[in-house]
């Protein structure tokens, strides 16, 4: 059998070692790294690991992060407790975007499997309504100020104010503003009604 001279197409192939996005995307992590700092600098960047393969953030995220006044009520209606997430880099970060993963609250199995809590499967928020909701040169803050709306539409759906978050999320859509007072108000007559409760 004669063989064309060139490369040996059969010689030393095997699995290749992944590239991971830090790597081929040196330039994103670190716009990634300033607008976060500007913007959450609770959450701490983690590093890929075993069980955060393309590395991710985890931390507080702010309150009400969006372009108009805080409503009265929003701190009683959240409480004294953070918000705490994790988002997770997919490996083709930025072409597709981080899964972010509420941890304090952490939504339950049953709010999980309904559509109207905007909680995938698996616990990851459902911040993006359609498949082109993500643009690669798009800012990781975007996602998170979305991630900051879905708390306090999941304390509203808690409250039972809402029987489901809005399409387009409470970070551009101010027509759920005015129940958080509303939902403020029986959140605090819940806990006043548990406080009185004969222990």
């Amino acid at each position: 059998m004669n063989r064309e001279p060139g490369l040996d197409r059969g010689a030393n192939t095997g699995p290749l070692d992944p590239v991971l996005w830090i790597v081929s995307e040196p330039g994103r992590l670190a716009r990634d790294r300033d607008e976060i700092r500007a913007f959450a600098p609770r959450l701490e960047y983690k590093s890929p690991t075993s069980d955060l393969p393309h590395g991710g953030w985890i931390g507080a995220l702010p309150r009400w992060p969006f372009d108009r006044p805080q409503p009265e009520g929003l701190n009683e209606l959240l409480g004294d407790d953070a918000f705490h997430v994790l988002v997770a880099y997919s490996a083709a970060h930025p072409m597709v975007p981080p899964a972010i993963y509420s941890l304090d609250p952490e939504p339950t199995i049953w709010e999980q499997t309904q559509s109207a809590w905007h909680v995938a499967p698996g616990g990851s928020l459902c911040l993006l309504q359609s498949d082109g909701g993500w643009q690669p040169e798009a800012s990781l803050t975007e996602l998170l100020a979305k991630a900051s709306g879905w708390r306090i539409e999941y304390g509203l759906m808690k409250a039972g104010v809402i029987d489901q978050m809005s399409v387009n999320g409470i970070v551009s859509d101010p027509s759920y503003d005015h129940l958080i007072v509303q939902a403020a108000a029986a959140t605090g007559a819940a806990d006043e009604g548990d406080s009185d409760a004969p222990a």
